[in-house]
């Protein structure tokens, strides 16, 4: 039969595995304790950038959205300062062709105009004599020259023109305003273009951080996981050691106890005999006088 006694070496060394695990299981548990916090931190960091990123994007969009409408608003205004434009330069010609001067006819120089396209090309596209090509040469000069003299009479003519000088007034006025009104489009419409450059950017940003924080949470859920496990091991060691420590406690209570009795029965036998040797009249050493008193015979 084993003696409860002689197994308490063994739960003793038992009990000092279980405290080591016991520690580990603190040692793992706060580690990943700690993991799991700092991922959580980076994740809540990001999430809020995403948060800031978003709202921007937000207010990027609403910006382009209200810069469209300006334009859409714009284009009409633009169109119809063109038209106006288009119509006075017609009318401006239409000032031009009827405008008599002296010694001028309009159709003489459209007539001019058309002889020196024949001739030109004849020249291009003719093999000639050298001298054909040369009177054509000759002609061409001679009909150019012809030509820009009667347009300089003519635009001398037309520059004293009131209705030519009112006219131009009003075209130089309105060209102003037009391009002034496409130069407006054309500036907001590359506000538009960089804003949609920044907005395509930061999506693309903002998708990155949304998926980093992501990994942060996964990382953070896998963490806060093992710390839980490892926290009910610690739990279950920690109870185990308890029990142990109860089942030592138990076998030293029991073998105390078993020790105190069997010196109290010993005790017991040597009163015994003593207390005989008391009663014959045999003379007792003071020790033994306290053992006999110890055992409760005197």
């Amino acid at each position: 039969m084993v003696i409860m006694s002689e197994l308490l070496p063994e739960f003793e060394q038992k009990r000092e595995l279980i405290r080591q695990i016991v520690e580990e299981h603190v040692k793992k548990r706060d580690q990943a304790a700690d993991e799991a916090v700092y991922n959580a931190q980076q994740r809540d960091v990001l999430n809020a950038k995403v948060k800031e990123m978003r709202d921007q994007v937000k207010e990027l969009i609403a910006q382009k959205s209200a810069l469209i409408e300006e334009v859409q608003k714009l284009r009409p205004e633009k169109e119809k300062e063109y038209g106006d434009l288009s119509e006075l330069r017609k009318q401006y010609r239409q000032i031009r062709e009827s405008a008599g001067v002296e010694g001028v006819d309009q159709r003489d120089i459209r007539a001019k105009e058309k002889e020196l396209q024949r001739l030109i090309k004849r020249q291009e596209t003719t093999a000639l004599e050298k001298s054909d090509e040369m009177k054509i040469v000759s002609e061409i000069r001679k009909l150019t020259n012809e030509i820009k003299k009667m347009k300089a009479s003519l635009d001398q003519e037309l520059e004293n023109n009131d209705k030519v000088k009112e006219i131009n007034q009003k075209i130089a006025e309105k060209k102003k305003i037009a391009e002034d009104s496409k130069k407006k489009i054309e500036e907001i419409s590359s506000q538009i273009s960089r804003i949609s450059e920044q907005i395509n950017s930061m999506l693309q940003e903002l998708d990155e951080t949304r998926r980093k924080s992501d990994e942060f949470h996964e990382t953070f859920i896998k963490f806060n996981q093992e710390s839980e496990k490892e926290h009910q091991a610690f739990i279950q060691a920690k109870n185990d050691l308890r029990d142990l420590e109860k089942v030592i406690y138990g076998i030293r209570t029991k073998d105390r106890s078993s020790k105190k009795k069997e010196k109290e029965g010993e005790l017991q036998k040597k009163a015994t005999v003593l207390f005989d040797k008391f009663k014959n009249g045999e003379q007792l050493t003071t020790e033994d006088l306290l053992i006999l008193q110890k055992a409760g015979f005197l």
